[in-house]
């Protein structure tokens, strides 16, 4: 019984006597030249392993990953802390959000970065990360420098760092002139020695206030920018340039957000990261923001409203915005796409256009309505010349949809959609990847612990599952992705962790991935069949010389009665509740080589509910090619399910599969 369906996706229906099938950290790659019933016409290829490539020093949630335009830095949200990183994926806090939890939504116009979190709006004016990195310490308004990694330290610089309060600048020299020695800090504050990062200001000039106007009389360096903080003695904390007056960057006046009196000239710095006030547009927070035609363009969380900052601009004016209005529900999430905006409802959908009108520039475009809804803001993302979602209508919800011009298409299976039936997925975030030339919508439901994968390429899902030292099953580790220097970058749910996805690490991050495959059921009119033999064509010579770190598994609350355990005629054995007793001696716990990498087999001979034990073979030491991983004398069934699982490191690829199979008497 050649390739008989062996290789596949998961597909397990809501009775497992339907179809049980699985598909764990593979994905299939259909062959395009091969015509159907060929061998090898699809294969499972193993998923991209996890490769560290930066850790974030306060090693928490990564919430947001987004390169910025020009593809030469790298914003990553950990935490509450705001990092960029360059080429070299050496990070440098750059801002401090406020809040700590979540997914962030992050873009860019190529002036300023923006950033979202649901209660707030930042952004931050793009330049140079960091002058300096070095281990230091503060004390009141004493900053102390042990060593210097790289660069110069110098007055007018912000500092940086965790714990480290925002608008936090260096003011004066102490006993340091660009290295080791203390500096005289803006805010008194204690911060542990931790390594720390200044970088320059956006501005330092010679200014007063009066009220709402900052007069500036003189500029020591750099330019004033729309969305700065100003800082400096007598200045309110979180003062934002909100406006030119006679001023375009240098002498003249500017309009701020927070009234002050600062009546005789004095040193102020402009900060180029900046919370922008809740007076900023017509309401303050946004959970998703996009960019288009310069504008940029996000919600008001539980409204219908949403809003447009100026033209190439962080800043809002009070009167640019609308509301999601061509049906009652609420705006729960938006996106640009051919430079529309899709407006994404509760139970509904709508999309606008930018017509130039003032003071908001966008439309409805009539027809454009659909009766599908959002039913996870963060499950909104891009996927080939469109984007997918996880929908919600008035008649249900957890339908996996991809928007097909202004209709939305479901990619979503019965298989797909009955692992969310009546479950939680408020809380489902995606992403995409391509590798390779297949291009994967990403979705994990973080309640369920799970991971589902579609391949646009194939039209295939898979599970991407990460494997605990418990060999348990749960969600994968990327909560976020960007492209940047070339590589697929995503950021860890939990400890501030940067990967590579990387098709040449068998490993996340060096935990084993346990890759299972688990095909149809095997039924010829519900008459006993004799399974001769087994045969899984893996990719042979795939062996290394490396070790795999696996440990034996021994079971627990195990007894060993020895090889030889003797119960005479009046001595009794007493088998205590949940205890295992075996009559064999304690094997030590070992490490295993993947020298000669193993496939474990196991079957059912009942439709999927119960299963035979576990049955190991070899796939091929290094450079054996001719290896073949056969199993033999598999016994009887009317309707069989075999299930193949591995988890060496190595580069495991299931081409295809031959069953010798025969009728037996019934």
């Amino acid at each position: 019984m050649p390739d008989f369906g062996f290789v596949g996706s998961s597909y397990e229906a809501p009775s497992i006597y339907q179809d049980a099938q699985e598909c764990i950290n593979f994905y299939p790659e259909i062959d395009p030249v091969k015509q159907q019933g060929e061998r090898g016409v699809i294969a499972l290829y193993p998923t991209p392993g996890l490769t560290l490539k930066s850790l974030l020093p306060n090693m928490q949630e990564v919430r947001g990953l987004h390169t910025v335009s020009g593809g030469e830095q790298l914003i990553a949200v950990c935490g509450s802390y705001v990092y960029a990183l360059t080429a070299n994926f050496v990070p440098s806090v750059i801002g401090q959000l406020n809040s700590s939890s979540g997914i962030v939504r992050i873009t860019d116009n190529g002036i300023n970065v923006y950033i979202v979190d649901g209660a707030y709006r930042y952004t931050w004016y793009i330049s140079s990360p960091a002058a300096a990195v070095f281990t230091g310490s503060t004390s009141g308004t004493t900053l102390t420098v042990a060593s210097v990694s790289s660069g110069t330290i110098a007055v007018g610089q912000s500092l940086y760092g965790i714990d480290v309060l925002a608008e936090t600048v260096i003011t004066a020299l102490g006993t340091g002139t660009g290295g080791i020695g203390t500096y005289t800090i803006n805010r008194s504050q204690t911060v542990a020695t931790s390594v720390l990062n200044s970088a320059a200001v956006g501005a330092v000039v010679t200014a007063t206030i009066a009220g709402t106007v900052l007069t500036v009389s003189a500029v020591t360096s750099g330019v004033l920018h729309v969305g700065q903080t100003i800082q400096g003695a007598g200045v309110t904390l979180g003062t934002i340039i909100t406006a030119l007056g006679t001023g375009s960057g240098g002498i003249g006046t500017y309009t701020l957000s927070v009234a002050s009196t600062v009546a005789v000239g004095v040193t102020m710095y402009g900060l180029n990261f900046s919370v922008l006030p809740s007076t900023d547009g017509a309401f303050s927070g946004a959970n998703t923001v996009d960019i288009i035609d310069n504008y940029f363009v996000y919600n008001n969380p539980t409204t219908q409203q949403w809003g447009a900052s100026d033209l190439l601009s962080p800043i809002s004016p009070p009167t640019s915005y609308s509301l999601k209005d061509g049906a009652p529900d609420d705006l729960v999430a938006l996106i640009v796409d051919h430079r529309e905006v899709y407006l994404m409802g509760e139970i509904s959908s709508e999309v606008w256009t930018d017509v130039g009108t003032v003071p908001f520039p966008f439309q409805r475009i009539p027809g454009t309505s659909t009766q599908h809804g959002i039913a996870a803001p963060f499950s909104l993302y891009r996927l080939g010349n469109s984007f997918a979602y996880v929908s919600r209508n008035n008649r249900g919800q957890a339908q996996i949809m991809q928007m097909q011009g202004y209709i939305p298409q479901r990619i979503s299976t019965h298989a797909v959609e009955n692992t969310l039936a009546n479950k939680y997925v408020g809380d489902a975030i995606s992403w995409t990847y391509q590798l390779e030339g297949h291009e994967v919508f990403v979705v994990t439901f973080p309640s369920l612990e799970l991971t589902w994968a579609y391949d646009a390429t194939t039209q295939m899902w898979h599970k991407w599952l990460y494997n605990t030292d418990k060999n348990e099953y749960q969600r994968h580790r990327g909560n976020c992705c960007a492209v940047f220097q070339g590589l697929v970058i995503v950021g860890d749910y939990e400890n501030g962790k940067l990967y590579e996805l990387d098709k040449t690490n068998y490993t996340d991050d060096g935990q084993n991935i346990r890759r299972l495959r688990r095909a149809p059921h095997l039924v010829t009119e519900f008459q006993r069949q004799y399974f001769d033999e087994l045969q899984i064509q893996f990719q042979p010579g795939v062996g290394t010389t490396g070790t795999s770190g696996i440990t034996q598994v021994v079971a627990e609350n195990a007894i060993y009665l020895g090889n030889n355990y003797t119960i005479t005629a009046s001595a009794t054995l007493t088998i205590e509740p949940e205890h295992t007793y075996i009559l064999a001696t304690q094997q030590p716990v070992i490490n295993t080589t993947t020298n000669n990498p193993q496939a474990m087999l196991r079957w059912s001979n009942d439709g999927g509910s119960t299963w035979s034990n576990e049955h190991w073979t070899g796939v091929g030491q290094l450079g054996k090619y001719r290896n073949r991983a056969i199993w033999r004398r598999l016994g009887t069934a009317r309707d069989r399910i075999f299930e193949v699982s591995v988890s060496d490191p190595v580069n495991f690829v299931i081409i295809s599969a031959n069953l010798k199979v025969q009728g037996a008497e019934n």
